[in-house]
């Protein structure tokens, strides 16, 4: 009788020291797998803060190219009137895209973009313009890639900022 509980109280004992085993590497696996979230949350900040870095230069950047513009612009019509000046100033600010783009060439970072254009083909321009139109933002700078420009030459093409072209090529499906 004595032997019995004894055997019991045996099994009973090497199933719990099992259990515990189980629940310690159970335990260790979802560790892990916090200390890995945690480190990719890390990455994700610190590209996000790149990018929103990146952001604000190319924003400063393209002000102040606009206000060179708008000095310009003030210098060749010597205007006096303050009204015409601010119309210009609100126009300035909400220019079509080419005139953005403009400064944006002419500004001395984007030297590179200026010349990859102005060394294209006519017929490689119309083909890559009637292919991106029907295409996604995403899906043009994906082609792009794919057919080997880099991700500076695609920034400058697409008008976007470098961290933006590399985090949508990173997170692409």
């Amino acid at each position: 009788m004595v032997a019995t509980i004894l055997l019991f109280l045996f099994i009973g004992q090497v199933l719990s020291f099992y259990f515990i085993i189980l629940l310690y590497t159970k335990l260790s696996k979802l560790k892990d797998v916090e200390k890995s979230q945690s480190r990719l949350k890390d990455e994700m900040d610190n590209a996000i803060g790149v990018y929103l870095a990146e952001m604000r230069d190319e924003n400063d950047r393209l002000i102040k190219e606009l206000t060179m513009m708008n000095k310009k612009y003030e210098k060749e019509e010597n205007v006096n009137d303050g009204k015409e000046h601010k119309d210009y100033i609100k126009t300035t600010f909400n220019m079509p895209r080419n005139m953005v783009a403009k400064a944006y060439q002419n500004s001395p970072n984007s030297t590179v973009a200026a010349t990859t254009t102005e060394n294209e083909p006519a017929a490689d321009k119309e083909k890559t313009n009637s292919t991106t139109a029907s295409l996604t933002v995403e899906q043009q700078i994906q082609e792009l890639y794919r057919n080997g420009k880099d991700i500076e030459e695609i920034a400058k093409l697409m008008q976007k900022g470098k961290t933006e072209i590399e985090l949508l090529l990173k997170f692409q499906h």
